[in-house]
């Protein structure tokens, strides 16, 4: 089955470029060097879920630093399932 992908171009710095590189497996492409760092990022993040114990008043500094944000709506209810 063939799939049709589109495809961007994006600008980074070269010295980026060389980072990316040192990192990138032989035959991966950019493409998947992607994925896999987002795949780790999203990994580690899941570590940190419960890690640290919030006091009710931290706890209220952030929801207000993440409701009050543009551009973006949050449902406490369903905030509150993350564990």
């Amino acid at each position: 089955m063939c799939k049709l992908m589109t495809s961007k171009n994006i600008s980074i710095r070269e010295d980026v470029y060389n980072k990316l590189i040192k990192i990138k497996r032989e035959k991966e492409s950019f493409s998947d060097l992607f994925l896999r760092l987002l795949k780790t990022q999203k990994m580690n993040l899941k570590k940190s879920f419960g890690a640290w114990q919030l006091t009710e008043k931290e706890k209220q500094e952030i929801w207000n630093d993440i409701t009050n944000r543009p551009g973006r709506k949050w449902n406490k209810s369903k905030l509150d399932q993350v564990k």
